[in-house]
């Protein structure tokens, strides 16, 4: 992050992720990133009876200050649903009970957002380390928006997964390596 973090300095940027550890959120403006797949800050119901998020800073703390030396929470301090007083549940993506909150289409527009106002302009497209799990967010997306923009170029940094389509082979470069090691050498050229 903080070797991204040099090179990015002074760029006109806007970081899309399926991190879900806030650390983009730590070094940039919220303005400047989406995290698409969720967010350890928030809890959301574990029956999705609705689609609000809850922060979960708070409660968490408050959860290992009363664990002291234990290993578990007491029962009163389970977060329940305000709802349904179903047990809470963090907001991540992993299966098919994300809730997508009104945060999560702000994420999403702001993203949209940057691309249309930038359409007309060179655009670098930089995955890094983006594998097959969820390769529709980022992956099949950067592809598709380099493939209908001939003036867009795509980088993948990638150990063992490092590739493109052949449609853009000619906007691409693909590095098969480390991302960190690949990162400073930038940040030092």
């Amino acid at each position: 992050y903080l070797e991204l973090d040099k090179i990015l300095k002074g760029k006109d940027f806007h970081i899309l992720t399926t991190n879900q550890d806030t650390q983009f959120i730590k070094l940039y403006k919220e303005e400047q990133v989406s995290e698409i797949q969720g967010d350890h800050r928030f809890f959301q119901c574990s029956e999705c009876c609705h689609d609000g998020t809850w922060d979960a800073v708070g409660p968490v703390e408050e959860m290992i200050r009363a664990m002291g030396e234990g290993t578990s929470v007491p029962t009163e301090l389970i977060p329940r649903c305000p709802r349904c007083g179903r047990p809470m549940t963090m907001n991540l993506r992993a299966d098919d009970t994300f809730v997508q909150d009104d945060g999560w289409y702000q994420a999403l527009e702001r993203y949209q957002d940057f691309l249309r106002q930038r359409q007309s302009r060179p655009l670098l497209y930089l995955e890094l380390g983006v594998g097959m799990n969820t390769p529709g967010i980022i992956k099949y997306n950067f592809w598709q928006r380099v493939h209908q923009n001939p003036k867009a170029s795509y980088v993948c940094i990638n150990r063992g997964q490092a590739y493109a389509p052949h449609e853009i082979e000619p906007q691409s470069l693909c590095i098969d390596a480390d991302i960190g090691t690949v990162l400073a050498e930038l940040k030092n050229s």
